[in-house]
């Protein structure tokens, strides 16, 4: 499948829900999209003005494309869903959950990265979840197939991001 054309049908899935740009730089590096979504849900208890509780749920997408996937550009991609993490996550009072996406587009892979993604993990706990949590999930969808090779966290969207004819 073409990329562009793979990129079009995500972002008529997610386009209801998030935010989506193309071709947008974060944190130095070029991306192919990104998407953002924001929830803020609100418990009242006879008003709108009589505020119980709330919480916000936070999710980014990153994509990217690389023709030849290697280690390297794995771990490259890596760190940079880590330094994503330290900047988009903020625990404060309302904050409940927040899901880093990491997507890799490839069109031929190293057979030793997919152990490289498959190990990768990243997430953390704030104040023991009493200010909520995040979590980094990492896929790579090969765009010749049916191939998707995800960490842990990211078997959960793996269906997700199939390629639907």
């Amino acid at each position: 499948m073409d990329k562009q054309k793979y990129l079009n049908s995500l972002s008529k899935k997610f386009e209801r829900y998030f935010d989506i740009e193309f071709q947008k730089e974060v944190l130095g590096i070029q991306l192919d999209m990104v998407a953002k979504h924001y929830s803020l849900n609100v418990r009242t208890f006879l008003t709108n003005n009589d505020i119980i509780d709330s919480y916000e749920n936070n999710e980014y997408i990153f994509i990217k494309h690389y023709s030849c996937l290697d280690d390297s550009k794995v771990k490259e991609f890596c760190n940079f869903l880590k330094d994503a993490a330290d900047f988009y996550v903020s625990p404060k009072k309302n904050h409940m959950s927040t899901y880093i996406n990491g997507i890799i587009l490839y069109d031929s892979i190293d057979e030793g990265t997919k152990v490289i993604i498959r190990k990768f993990r990243n997430s953390k706990t704030f104040l023991f979840g009493l200010k909520g949590w995040f979590d980094t999930r990492l896929l790579a969808v090969g765009l010749n197939g049916q191939d998707i090779i995800c960490n842990r966290e990211g078997k959960r969207v793996k269906k997700v991001y199939q390629i639907t004819p």
